[in-house]
């Protein structure tokens, strides 16, 4: 035992006196260095996201007459995949301020939904979403030649909306290393920065070529739709990085501001269509046309804030050869705030919709490979999950009158009758290659 302890104690000694670099994190290229007059980093990473969740609904149950109660009943199982490559161009403007252009590119989202299950057995049969009696006003929709309404078509097997072969928003943004360690050791590595997401993409407009079904026009893998939401994203971050033997801790906190641009989808902007199948009410119609629902009824964007706490373990470094193997760990929290936006039931019902409040956490495993000072190659893994919360709920009305708010359906806005995401989880992986000079 003493010889292993001996061991450790000299392997940390030597990775301590080695030339202190900071955690990948809060690398930042650099230029104007007596050693290094020019900086410039060219990845490409491709990252598969994917989002397992329920979605439930509340059901009013009792005898008529007694006291009545509200349950959750499970409706549907959701599930979005997403691959996406994003190549960066990061370039050093000067020491420790670099300047850097993400465009990521969409192969392939596939969002799809079914009727979910209870005991092994599914509830298409039962579903409230199937057996829907009331139109968005509210109304009794049964008539002799169709006894039911459904809320928004689900196949047989489940329905699938296709998204690819496009790009996204272009991402342009600024981080200065404010304390460097390889300037001065006694100091930590700090950095700040901001990043600006272009609104560049094709807008996505859920509500656009649906028919009497409803039934999205790329529920067919030969006809994939556009990506984007026409949203400009402000985000704010800073990060902390120390160095100590080989291991490297680090924190980093973010703000993400969105704002609207002249493009943003509204529900108004389909309102006529909506209404001439079954998916908007009167009210809506009249009440978008009105110059005070102008603001009011349009989206309402969420903000992001989050923390990071992490840690690089590295045994194997060679500081002359510029190869490194770290191992990289941390957990990640964001907080989402409420919104009318997209949700995960906007492709099925065509909707921006009332998104409550929400926090993910993410756990993280990621290998860093470092083959010279000019190579490198990285992976992550993460699993996480997001806290339960309602997908609809908009309020009746606003705007201190008696107005009916254009946004609000009775079917499923109202207490009662609101959907909600639970059991959620969370699987990301990217892997990237990365070419440094």
């Amino acid at each position: 035992m003493g010889r292993l302890v001996g061991v450790a104690t000299a392997l940390t000694l030597l990775a301590s006196a080695l030339p202190a670099r900071s955690a990948e994190l809060t690398r930042v290229a650099s230029s104007g260095d007596p050693d290094n007059p020019f900086d410039i980093d060219l990845s490409l990473r491709w990252e598969r996201l994917q989002k397992r969740g329920r979605v439930s609904r509340e059901v009013v149950t009792g005898a008529p007459g007694g006291l009545a109660s509200v349950e959750d009943k499970t409706e549907l199982r959701v599930n979005d995949i997403t691959n996406v490559v994003i190549p960066r161009v990061a370039v050093g403007l000067y020491q420790d301020l670099e300047l850097h252009f993400e465009l990521p590119y969409l192969l392939a989202r596939e969002d799809a939904w079914r009727y979910g299950q209870v005991d092994g057995l599914s509830v298409a049969g039962t579903s409230t979403i199937a057996t829907n009696t009331i139109n968005p006003d509210g109304i009794s929709c049964v008539t002799p030649s169709s006894p039911t309404c459904p809320i928004f078509p689900v196949g047989p097997t489940g329905t699938t909306l296709f998204q690819g072969g496009v790009a996204g928003d272009l991402k342009a943004g600024l981080t200065w290393g404010v304390f460097s360690d390889r300037r001065d050791d006694t100091k930590p590595f700090w950095l700040v920065g901001i990043d600006i997401t272009f609104p560049s993409a094709k807008l996505y407009d859920p509500a656009a070529g649906r028919g009497s079904t409803w039934l999205t026009p790329f529920a067919v893998a030969s006809k994939t739709g556009p990506w984007g939401q026409k949203i400009w994203k402000y985000d704010l971050y800073t990060a902390l990085s120390r160095r100590m033997g080989p291991i490297d801790p680090y924190f980093k906190a973010h703000v993400t501001a969105m704002q609207k641009s002249s493009s943003t989808y509204s529900n108004c902007d389909q309102v006529a269509a909506a209404l001439a199948n079954g998916q908007a009410s009167q009210a809506a119609v009249d009440n978008c046309a009105l110059p005070r629902w102008k603001d009011d009824a349009a989206a309402r964007l969420p903000y992001v804030a989050g923390l990071t706490f992490g840690a690089e373990l590295i045994p194997y470094e060679d500081s002359v050869a510029g190869q490194k193997v770290a191992i990289d760990l941390r957990v990640a929290a964001d907080y989402t705030s409420s919104s009318r936006w997209y949700n995960e039931l906007t492709d099925a019902t065509g909707r921006l919709l009332h998104t409550d409040s929400s926090v993910t956490v993410l756990g993280s495993l990621g290998i860093l490979f470092r083959a010279s000072e000019f190579v490198a190659l990285q992976g992550t893994a993460s699993l996480g999950t997001t806290t339960g919360h309602y997908l609809t709920g908009e309020g009746l009305g606003a705007n201190g009158g008696p107005d009916q708010n254009p946004n609000f359906d009775w079917r499923y806005d109202a207490p009662g009758r609101r959907f909600r995401l639970d059991d959620v989880t969370l699987f990301n992986l990217q892997i990237a290659g990365i070419l440094q000079f």
